[in-house]
C-alpha cells in the first residue's frame, strides 16, 4: 500500500530536517522552501496533505494557503500551518483563508503526527468518475432528454428539500421550547444543523460565564479564539466555507456553508438565519430562569437566616423565664418553711407553684414548635416558586 503524501514548506533547513524525521517513517515527504514552490509542486507531487510556514520571503503562508483554496484542483488537499506567529489575530487570520489546524512552533511530535492523522481520516477524497460522452446523434438526444429529466427532478428535489428544512426549524423550535438547560439547548441546535449536512459550534454567553462546544465533540481552541473575536462583527460574518451567526447571547459558527452551491447557499442563510433567531430567543428565557431560580435561592436562604435567628432569641429568652422560675421557686420553698403553716396549707401553696412551672415548660417548649413551623414555612414557600416557574 502507497504512503500518504506530505508537502511540507518552510523556509528554514533546519525546520525541514526535523519535519522529515519526524515523518519520513510512515508518509512520502516532499520538502519545498517557497510559497512559489509550493504551488508548482502541487501540480505534480499531488500532495494528501501540507504542513506551511507562515512568513517566508515571497509569496507568504497566508497567501499560498488562499491560492490553494482558489484552485478548484487543490482546494480539497487540508493545510496545516506550523508557525510561530500565535496571537489570536493570526490564527483567525489563518483559519480565515482555508486551513484546516493551526500548530504553534515549537510543536509537540506526537501531537503533530496525530493531527497529521485525524485530518487524512477524515478528508479522504472519492474518485470522480470521468464524464460519459454519447457517441452519436440518438444518443446526444437520450442525453438532452436525460439532462431535462434530471433538471425538472432537481426543481422537486429542491423544492421538497426546501420544506424539509423549514420543518427541520419549526421541530426545533418545538424542541427548544423544552430546553431547561444551555447544554440540552446546544444539543437541540446540533441535531438540527447536523441534520442538514452542516457541521457547526456554538458559543452562548450569559454574563461572566461563557460556554462553548461543537458539533463534533470537544470545540478547540481556535474555534473557541475565532468565535471571542468575532462575536462583534455583525449578525452575519461569512469567510470562505464559514460562517458565523452572531447574536447578542449567543454565537453560531458554521464550518462547510455550501459555498460551490450559490441557490443552495441563500437557502441555507434564511433557513440558518430562522434558526439562529430561535436559538438566541430561547437563550434569553434560559438567562431569566437561571436568575429567577438564584434570586429565589438567595430569598429562601436569607428567610432560613431569619427563622434561625427569631428561633434562637425566643430559646435564649426562655431558657431565661426558666432560671427565674427556678430561682423564684426556691425562695417561695424557704419562705413557706419559716411560716408556721398548716399541712393543708403548705399543700395549697406547692400545688400553685407546680401550676406555675407546668405553665413555664408549655411556653419554653414553644420554641420546638416554632422550629417546625419555620420549616414548613419554607417548604411551602419553595413550592410557591416551583409553581411560578
Amino acid at each position: 500500500m502507497s504512503k500518504f503524501k506530505i508537502l511540507s514548506v518552510d523556509d528554514e533547513p533546519t525546520n525541514q530536517l526535523v519535519i522529515d524525521e519526524i515523518l519520513e517513517d510512515d508518509y512520502e515527504v516532499k520538502l519545498v522552501y517557497t510559497g512559489e514552490e509550493c504551488l508548482e509542486t502541487v501540480k505534480t507531487f499531488s500532495p494528501n496533505l501540507i504542513l506551511l510556514d507562515i512568513n517566508m520571503p515571497g509569496i507568504d503562508g497566508y497567501d499560498t494557503c488562499l491560492k490553494l483554496k482558489e484552485n478548484s484542483e487543490t482546494r480539497n488537499i487540508p493545510v496545516i500551518f506550523l508557525s510561530a506567529l500565535t496571537s489570536t489575530e493570526e490564527k483567525l487570520k489563518g483559519y480565515e483563508v482555508g486551513a484546516d489546524d493551526y500548530i504553534p512552533k515549537p510543536f509537540d511530535h506526537e501531537d503533530l503526527l496525530n493531527k497529521i492523522k485525524n485530518i487524512l481520516s477524515d478528508n479522504l477524497s472519492a474518485p470522480v468518475a470521468a464524464p460519459m460522452k454519447g457517441k452519436d446523434k440518438e444518443d446526444k438526444e437520450n442525453e438532452e432528454l436525460l439532462k431535462e429529466l434530471q433538471s425538472s427532478r432537481s426543481v422537486a428535489m429542491e423544492a421538497m428539500r426546501y420544506t424539509s428544512d423549514l420543518g427541520a426549524v419549526v421541530k426545533f423550535y418545538e424542541d427548544s421550547a423544552r430546553c431547561k438547560t444551555f447544554d440540552e439547548l446546544m444539543q437541540a441546535v446540533f441535531v438540527t444543523i447536523t441534520g442538514l449536512s452542516l457541521n457547526c459550534s456554538m458559543q452562548i454567553r450569559d454574563g461572566s460565564e461563557v460556554f462553548n462546544k461543537s458539533s463534533g465533540g470537544d470545540i478547540s481552541p481556535m474555534e473557541v479564539s475565532v468565535l471571542d473575536v468575532s462575536k462583534d462583527k455583525g449578525r452575519f460574518f461569512d469567510f470562505n466555507a464559514r460562517t458565523i451567526m452572531n447574536y447578542k447571547h449567543s454565537s453560531i459558527l458554521i464550518k462547510n456553508m455550501p459555498i460551490d452551491d450559490d441557490k443552495r447557499y441563500g437557502v441555507m442563510k434564511d433557513i440558518l438565519g430562522a434558526l439562529g433567531n430561535g436559538a438566541e430567543e430561547r437563550v434569553r428565557t434560559i438567562i431569566l430562569e437561571r436568575a429567577v431560580v438564584s434570586n429565589r435561592e438567595q430569598v429562601i436562604a436569607l428567610i432560613r437566616e431569619t427563622f434561625k435567628s427569631i428561633n434562637y432569641q425566643h430559646v435564649l429568652r426562655s431558657r431565661e423565664g426558666l432560671e427565674l422560675m427556678e430561682s423564684m421557686i426556691k425562695d417561695v420553698h424557704k419562705t413557706i418553711e419559716s411560716m408556721d403553716l398548716l399541712s393543708y396549707q403548705e399543700e395549697q401553696l406547692e400545688s400553685i407553684i407546680e401550676s406555675f412551672r407546668q405553665r413555664n415548660d408549655i411556653h419554653a417548649n414553644a420554641g420546638v414548635d416554632l422550629t417546625d413551623a419555620s420549616e414548613a414555612a419554607l417548604a411551602s414557600l419553595n413550592s410557591i416558586f416551583e409553581v411560578l416557574e
